[in-house]
C-alpha cells in the first residue's frame, strides 16, 4: 500500500531579502511565484535567518539549530558531524530524500549531504557533478535549466510508493547580477543608457567595495538595485518551472511547498554597503519564508510574530510524522503551530562570527588592507519591535525595528539600560543551548581555501587561530 504522507519540496533563493519581494510589500512585481504560494498558504512576516551567509544559513536549515551549536561560519567552514540532519531524520521515517545541490556551501565537503539518498553535488563540480544513489541521465542542457530538467527526471524515476523530500537552490539574487535580458528590461530605469549599464555590469566587485576600493554613486546604485530585482524575478521563474513539474505529474496537491532564503544582502543600506559578511543588519537577516500546506494551513495565513529559518526542520518532521531529534528539538519550532498562533518565539537569535574568510579574501588582492577593521563578531536579539546588536568590539547597537526596519538609526545612547536587559536575555538563551568551538579552519575548495601566506599573515597578527589537530570529522 502506498504511503499517503505528503511530499515536501523545499527550494531556496540564495541571498533573497524579504524587502524586495512583492508579497512582503515591495511595490515592484518581482515575485509572482512567491506571491502565489503565500496566497495559498502561509507567509512569515518576521522571519529571521540565524546566520548572514550561505553556510550558516543552510546548516541551520539542515540541522535545526543555531550557529553557536552547528558552528559553520566564516571562521570555520565545516559543520559539526555529530548533528542529526533533516535528510537523515526524514529518511529514517521512510521518506525518499533527494538533494540537487548547486552551492559550494551546501555541498558534501562541508558536511551537509548527510542523509540524502540521492545527492547530485554541483557544488563540487559544475560540469561533472558526483551523483549518489541514482543513475542520473546525462544532463545535456547545463546550468539551472539542466537542473530543473534533472528535477523532473528524478520525479519520474522515484519510488512512487514512498513520499519524498526534495531540496534545491537557485542563486540568481546573489552577486554578481547578470539577469536574462527580458527581466533586465522589465526592471531597469527607462532612461538608462547602454554606457551606464555596462559600467555597473563591469564593476560589480563585492570584495573591492568591502575593502573600500570601490564606491557607487546614486545612479549606479539605482541600476544595481534594478539588476537585483531582475535576478529576483529570474529565480522566481525557476521556482515556477520546478512547481510546474509537480503539476504536470499530478503531484502538486500532494506536496508541501516551502520557499525560503539562506540570508539577504546589505545592498547600500550601510557599510560595507554590499555583500553579506561584516554586518548583521536586517537587510541580511530578515528573509522570506512561505509554505503551502492546504491540509494544515488556511490560504492567506500570515504570521506576524517571530519565526526563524531553522524552524523548517521541526515543521518538516511534523509533516512526515517523524520525531524531532535533539538538539533541534530544543531550538527549532513548528511553523504549523505558528500559523495557529501557538509556540511563537518572543525573540530571534542571529550570529556572525569573526569573518576570517573575508579578511583573507581581501588581503589576497589588497595586501596593505588593515584586517583589524573586520576583527569582530556579532550577535543580535530581535523581536517584532526592537533589536539589540552585541558586537565583540563593544560598539553595541539598538534599533526600533517597528519604526526603522532596515536599521539606519542606532538608538543605543538613549537605550543603554534596555540594551543591557536584552543582552542578559540573549546570554541566558545562549547558555541554555549546546555551543561548539573548533578554531579557525577554511575550506578545501579550489579558490576558496586560505592561501598559506595570507593565513600566516593573519596568524602572525593574532587574527587566525590555526587548528593544530585536524578534526576527524573534517574532510582532508
Amino acid at each position: 500500500m502506498a504511503d499517503r504522507r505528503p511530499n515536501i519540496l523545499m527550494m531556496v533563493a540564495d541571498t533573497q531579502r524579504a524587502q524586495n519581494l512583492h508579497c512582503y510589500g515591495y511595490e515592484k512585481e518581482t515575485s509572482p511565484t512567491w506571491d502565489a504560494i503565500a496566497a495559498e498558504g502561509l507567509l512569515c512576516e518576521q522571519n529571521i535567518s540565524p546566520g548572514i551567509w550561505s553556510l550558516p544559513g543552510y546548516a541551520s536549515m539542515f540541522t535545526g539549530v543555531h550557529v553557536a551549536t552547528h558552528r559553520g561560519d566564516a571562521d570555520h567552514e565545516y559543520v559539526a558531524r555529530g548533528l542529526p540532519t533533516l535528510a537523515e531524520t526524514l529518511g529514517g521515517a521512510g521518506y525518499q530524500t533527494c538533494g540537487l545541490m548547486p552551492n559550494t556551501w551546501g555541498s558534501g565537503p562541508v558536511g551537509l549531504d548527510k542523509g540524502f539518498e540521492v545527492y547530485v553535488d554541483w557544488g563540487i563540480s559544475r560540469n561533472d557533478p558526483p551523483v549518489r544513489g541514482w543513475d542520473m541521465p546525462k544532463d545535456e542542457i547545463g546550468g539551472d535549466a539542466g537542473r530543473i530538467e534533472t528535477l523532473g527526471r528524478w520525479l519520474d524515476d522515484r519510488d512512487e510508493s514512498r513520499p519524498f523530500f526534495l531540496f534545491t537552490i537557485f542563486g540568481d539574487p546573489h552577486a554578481t547580477y547578470n539577469p536574462p535580458l527580458h527581466f533586465r528590461e522589465q526592471f531597469l530605469p527607462d532612461d538608462v543608457t547602454d554606457e551606464e549599464l555596462q559600467v555597473v555590469l563591469d564593476e560589480q566587485d563585492v570584495i573591492a567595495m568591502q575593502a573600500g576600493e570601490l564606491t557607487f554613486d546614486e545612479r549606479q546604485w539605482e541600476i544595481l538595485f534594478a539588476l537585483n530585482d531582475a535576478c529576483v524575478r529570474s529565480a522566481d521563474e525557476k521556482f515556477r518551472q520546478c512547481i510546474e513539474h509537480l503539476k504536470t505529474r499530478g503531484l502538486f496537491d500532494d506536496t508541501v511547498i516551502i520557499l525560503t532564503s539562506d540570508h539577504g544582502d546589505v545592498m547600500g543600506d550601510r557599510p560595507p554597503w554590499w555583500g553579506h559578511l561584516g554586518e548583521i543588519c536586517d537587510s541580511l537577516i530578515h528573509v522570506p519564508l512561505v509554505m503551502r500546506y492546504p491540509e494544515a494551513v488556511q490560504p492567506g495565513t500570515r504570521v506576524s510574530g517571530i519565526t526563524q529559518t531553522l524552524d523548517v526542520f521541526t515543521t518538516c518532521c511534523e509533516i512526515a510524522g517523524a520525531e524531532v531529534p535533539s538538539p533541534a528539538r530544543e531550538q527549532s519550532r513548528s511553523l504549523i503551530a505558528a500559523a495557529q498562533g501557538e509556540g511563537l518565539r518572543e525573540f530571534a537569535l542571529s550570529e556572525a562570527y569573526k569573518p576570517v574568510q573575508l579578511m583573507e579574501r581581501i588581503l589576497r588582492r589588497y595586501p596593505s588592507f588593515d584586517p583589524r577593521s573586520l576583527n569582530h563578531s556579532f550577535k543580535t536579539w530581535r523581536s517584532t519591535t526592537e533589536k539589540y546588536v552585541w558586537r565583540s568590539d563593544g560598539t553595541d547597537e539598538y534599533y526600533r525595528v517597528d519604526e526603522d526596519p532596515w536599521n539606519r538609526n542606532n538608538l543605543i545612547e538613549e537605550n543603554r539600560g534596555r540594551a543591557r536587559e536584552l543582552q542578559e536575555m540573549m546570554l541566558e538563551y545562549l547558555l541554555s543551548i549546546p555551543r561548539n568551538e573548533f578554531g579557525d579552519l577554511q575550506s578545501i575548495f579550489p579558490g576558496k581555501s586560505a592561501k598559506p601566506e595570507v593565513a600566516a599573515k593573519l596568524q602572525a597578527l593574532g587574527l587566525y587561530r590555526k587548528v593544530l589537530d585536524w578534526p576527524d570529522w573534517a574532510p582532508r
